[in-house]
């Protein structure tokens, strides 16, 4: 043990699980914690970072997402001074050699594929919400994150309570050589309360609510004249006023649609106010400064919202202005919003605790159906009820629509059941370029052996093995003990079958009028009573028989089971399970010159860097369209660039875009039809490409919004941001070969990255 802990850090007091996973971080060894939501796991981050600035040590803290990240850049700036952090996610670069530097995880990502050596003085590496592995977009960028870390570097992962985080733990030592130590904490210093929703039961458990509405179902199914009658819905508007006469309040209130939060904020705003006299005058307070910070007096919307704040309600979702979303948290984090409507993105690792935690329906849409919510992903949610040192319990509750009720639908409210991480793994073909940029061909062998998947694969195979070899000992043991004459005519069992078949058929040969049929049953008859006739039963009391007829049942279901883990073994495929993929994109390299003989060409040099939509913008760059498109026109066409339309978002007529599609349609179908790349990894929408260019061109927001009443101001924002982001990406790719373009895409960067599109740290 290198020092002693405190039993206290920043005021709060230290869990026994804060101070076991401290210990072990200031040890040497790498730490997986594992816990509920909202139980402090992020104040063991907090203690290593204070710590390892003490020490004169370095840091990186990444996060799943930018809006964590630019959280923490605040808070952490806050507490350590602003010449000790940075910032690094991929729009913004601010102070990126401090001791501690904030990043999302793909940015840590490709700083070890571009600029390894950069984290040679770094003792550790923070991973917050490290189940983010399993997500089946993004998740290979956390496993590619460990496998390339250096091996000096020691991880901190934090994570929502994962049933299987041995295993993971087991798979970064296998792969980084050092040990890896796993703290849990299953119980929450405020315990939960779980419930379902509906005036006809009010707050109850799914059975009792199950049974009720099978009891109002049959009652509505007797009476004729109710049989065309709808149940008469269950609002939110009931649930809330249920939680505030039970003082349930405040109360986050999660709806897997962004009209809906909205909606629902003001349908809640014209019968309730939550508010005193004097919070409502700090809201206003809040709003002006807010609207003087930002310039927004012209902005008729946040004055349109006063309305809602001022009763104590709000509504948060990405599709917000991210000046808004500012103003949003900062009321509730001061507790002047009692009653907030968001989508789940609020669930991720913001620490707003309340006492009471919602959902609307216990389904979600994911993009292609509705579909129940996983166990996780309802505690994630869930366990932002309670709050510490405030709160004996906390509250969550399912609004249960009896129109819509189906009870496989409701996640289970056992933590005893969450899912366990599955790995995600797959290779892009940046992935594959920065393997032969950065590794000769066998060690790309070991490498792809290396991931999580390959890790888990293994495992299952391993006990599926074992559980092979026990069921054919149990069942060979078996089978020594079964009867000899089972299956025959002399086993009595089998016996009473024969003679209930020869019945059987001997009834059926009375109807049967063909001639041919009949004669044919007539000598299986006649078969059957020969063989009966000659075998000799055995004489086996009813006790016997029953006792052989069990074990010949389980015999046979031990080797069916047996038939089934041979084929499951058989066909499992575990080391080179990626070969294949590896493979067919080095094909697909090959054949568009970006790579020969495992060595990388100037094409693939230049798409190593980029990390999204990497070949579409390889190809524009060397078609030469980043030279003749004018400023303006680049800005334009790379909020294109793998932006993913919302349902009902369209196209613009060609004569509104500010330039020439053909070209980059035959770009996407060559690489798409040619060469065979998947039509999902070449996405080009251009809805927003008549704004940017306005944009580019200085055009101010709120003008910009009368040309874009389908869209909302915050996708606007981050489509923009996220064109900046690949602007920066291609600018470092070009830099060395081809300063002019990399100073004009200087010029594109800041002409998109000005006024409330910036972002405020």
């Amino acid at each position: 043990m290198q020092e002693n802990i405190g039993l206290t850090f920043r005021n709060y007091v230290l869990d026994d699980f804060q101070r076991e996973a401290i210990e072990y971080l200031l040890d040497g060894y790498s730490v997986l914690v594992s816990a509920p939501t909202g139980v402090g796991k992020t104040l063991v981050a907090d203690y290593l970072i204070a710590h390892a600035i003490n020490e004169g040590n370095r840091i990186i803290y990444t996060a799943p997402i930018k809006a964590l990240s630019n959280q923490k850049y605040k808070e952490f700036k806050e507490w350590y001074g602003e010449e000790k952090v940075g910032i690094i996610t991929g729009d913004v670069v601010i102070n990126s050699e401090a001791d501690v530097t904030i990043m999302t995880t793909e940015i840590f990502r490709n700083i070890l594929q571009q600029e390894k050596e950069r984290l040679n003085s770094h003792s550790h590496v923070i991973f917050d919400e490290i189940h983010y592995l399993a997500d089946e977009s993004r998740g290979t960028v956390w496993e590619e994150s460990i496998i390339f870390m250096p091996p000096g570097l020691r991880l901190l992962g934090l994570s929502a309570t994962i049933p299987n985080a041995w295993e993971l733990a087991e798979w970064i030592e296998e792969i980084k050589g050092h040990q890896v130590k796993v703290v849990r904490k299953t119980d929450r210093v405020v315990p939960l309360e779980h419930y379902v929703y509906n005036p006809l039961t009010g707050a109850t458990n799914l059975k009792k609510l199950n049974n009720a509405w099978e009891k109002k179902k049959k009652e509505e199914d007797e009476l004729v004249s109710n049989r065309h009658k709808r149940r008469k819905f269950c609002t939110h508007i009931d649930l809330v006023r249920y939680i505030d006469k039970e003082d349930g309040l405040p109360c986050l209130y999660f709806v897997f649609s962004r009209q809906q939060c909205e909606t629902k904020a003001w349908e809640l705003s014209e019968r309730f106010n939550f508010l005193t006299e004097q919070e409502k005058d700090e809201v206003e307070e809040i709003i002006n400064w807010i609207i003087t910070k930002y310039n927004l007096e012209s902005w008729q919307r946040i004055h349109r919202l006063k309305k809602i704040f001022l009763r104590g309600i709000a509504f948060h979702h990405a599709g917000l202005l991210p000046a808004l979303k500012e103003l949003i948290e900062v009321l509730f984090g001061k507790n002047l919003v009692k009653v907030m409507y968001a989508t789940e993105t609020f669930a991720v690792g913001i620490n707003y605790p309340v006492r009471s935690v919602c959902f609307d329906a216990p389904t979600k849409w994911d993009g292609i159906s509705f579909r129940p919510l996983s166990t996780l992903e309802y505690f994630q949610m869930a366990g932002r009820a309670g709050r510490r040192g405030i709160d004996k319990k906390g509250f969550v509750y399912i609004l249960a629509d009896l129109n819509r009720y189906r009870i496989e639908d409701f996640p289970s409210t056992n933590a005893n059941e969450i899912e366990e991480l599955i790995s995600r793994f797959n290779l892009s073909y940046n992935s594959v370029l920065n393997l032969f940029k950065n590794h000769y061909r066998p060690q790309i062998s070991l490498i792809l052996n290396q991931n999580f998947a390959t890790f888990q694969a293994i495992n299952d195979k391993i006990r599926l093995e074992k559980r092979l070899s026990r069921v054919k000992s149990e069942s060979g043991k078996i089978r020594n003990v079964i009867c000899d004459d089972w299956g025959s005519l002399s086993c009595p069992h089998a016996r009473a079958l024969a003679k209930k078949r020869l019945r059987k058929k001997e009834r059926r040969l009375k109807f049967i009028k063909g001639k041919r049929t009949k004669a044919a049953t007539a000598r299986e008859i006649q078969e059957l009573k020969n063989s009966l006739a000659e075998s000799n039963p055995r004489n086996c009391t009813p006790e016997e028989q029953d006792r052989c007829a069990k074990r010949i049942e389980f015999y046979e279901n031990l080797y069916s089971e047996q038939l089934g883990l041979e084929e499951r073994v058989s066909s499992m495929k575990v080391a080179g399970r990626f070969e294949e993929d590896l493979e067919a994109k080095t094909t697909i390299l090959e054949e568009m010159d970006y790579i020969k003989d495992g060595v990388l060409l100037p094409r693939g040099e230049f798409a190593s860097q980029i990390y999204a939509q990497e070949l579409l913008l390889t190809e524009f760059y060397f078609a030469g369209y980043f030279h003749e498109w004018d400023e303006d026109q680049i800005n334009s066409i790379i909020v294109a660039v793998d932006y993913e339309p919302r349902k009902g978002e369209r196209i613009p007529n060609q004569n509104l875009l500010p330039f020439d599609q053909k070209m980059i349609k035959k770009i996407i179908k060559e690489l798409v039809y040619r060469y065979g790349v998947d039509e999902y990894g070449v996405t080009f929408f251009p809805s927003l490409s008549p704004l940017a260019y306005r944009w580019s061109q200085g055009c101010e927001f709120f003008e910009l919004l009368n040309y874009a009443t389908d869209l909302q101001e915050g996708d606007i924002v981050s489509a923009f941001r996220r064109g900046i982001d690949l602007l920066r990406q291609i600018r470092a790719a070009c830099l060395g070969e081809d300063p002019m373009l990399a100073a004009k895409l200087k010029n594109c960067i800041n002409k998109m990255d000005r006024d409330l599109v910036e972002v405020n740290l």
